[in-house]
């Protein structure tokens, strides 16, 4: 046998399966709903972590020069990249393995966070009437205001989508983890 192994250094150990038959089994990428959704979900909330980290990066201004305001950005900046850490993990942690509470979770931090961070100012401007459809037309062309007017309605869009997506396999029955 240990001659064989040296004949055929792919052979796995006795077992008479070469390991490039097993290889593609174990570098099988998952294509769950699920799991597109865990990736989703990361992605729109690793994506506002630069934006996060500046405000947060003004922690020693405890006032702003210019007008003596009080700084409000780092409070804003940290509690947004902790909510941000655990939505990360309860996404890795749960919501991959489809614990149900974790598709909670997630609800919270789409309607509790992202809806009035991203949709909210958006929609009183629209009640308002302050709105200027060419908004989305200047977004395409170049970075600066008015992607990131465009880009908080989308990523709460992401976020959305990401929810939505694999629903039913949180709520069948019989298709649950054990620690739901």
């Amino acid at each position: 046998m240990k001659s064989d192994y040296i004949n055929n250094p792919i052979e796995s150990h006795g077992t008479g399966r070469s390991s490039e038959a097993c290889l593609p089994v174990a570098m099988r990428v998952r294509r769950d709903l699920v799991f597109i959704s865990s990736v989703l979900f990361s992605l729109s909330l690793v994506a506002p972590i630069p934006h996060n980290l500046r405000y947060a990066s003004t922690w020693h201004q405890r006032f702003f020069p210019a007008d003596h305001m009080e700084n409000q950005f780092a409070p804003i900046g940290f509690a947004s990249l902790a909510i941000v850490l655990i939505g990360l993990i309860v996404i890795w942690a749960g919501y991959a393995n489809r614990v149900r509470w974790t598709w909670f979770a997630m609800f919270v931090v789409v309607w509790g966070f992202a809806f009035p961070v991203c949709i909210l100012p958006v929609l009183l401007d629209v009640h308002v009437g302050a709105v200027d459809w060419s908004v989305l037309w200047e977004a395409t062309k170049a970075p600066g205001p008015a992607r990131a007017v465009v880009k908080g309605p989308l990523d709460f869009l992401l976020m959305l989508f990401a929810l939505l997506l694999p629903a039913r396999a949180f709520f069948r029955k019989g298709c649950l983890s054990k620690q739901s």
